[in-house]
């Protein structure tokens, strides 16, 4: 696909999912990076991965290649929202694990099948309530 489409149809449709996110906790989080260039606040809806205690973990489909992960290199501090509640917490891509790929949903799975460009996961150490 053509980069200038795939940016269009992204424009368009992650502020709809965003809007999903909130009234879908299950299935998708919002993940709210800091823009490298700009310095303002980026939020993109990503399929939710487990959430174990002040760890939660998310597949970036594209690796570092996805715009996000460029983010989180530049500037790790990240903000996560599960619903309605936000948590501030410290974001690092890390290589596929097997280990750690069972405990994530068929659903969340699904796009990395989907598109295999270079999947890792990412991982974010929550700040302590």
């Amino acid at each position: 696909m053509d980069p200038k489409r795939a940016r269009a149809m992204w424009q368009k449709a992650n502020p709809r999912n965003i809007t999903m996110a909130q009234w879908l906790p299950y299935f998708f989080v919002v993940l709210e990076t800091t823009g490298r260039r700009t310095g303002e606040a980026r939020q993109v809806p990503v399929a939710r991965g487990p959430i174990e205690g002040d760890v939660a973990w998310l597949i970036s489909v594209h690796g570092s290649h996805a715009n996000y992960a460029h983010n989180i290199a530049d500037d790790p501090r990240v903000r996560l929202r599960v619903g309605r509640n936000w948590r501030a917490g410290s974001a690092r891509l890390e290589p596929m694990d097997p280990k750690i790929l069972a405990m994530f949903s068929p659903f969340a799975k699904f796009g990395m099948r989907m598109t295999e460009h270079d999947p890792q996961l990412v991982r974010i150490d929550l700040d302590p309530r």
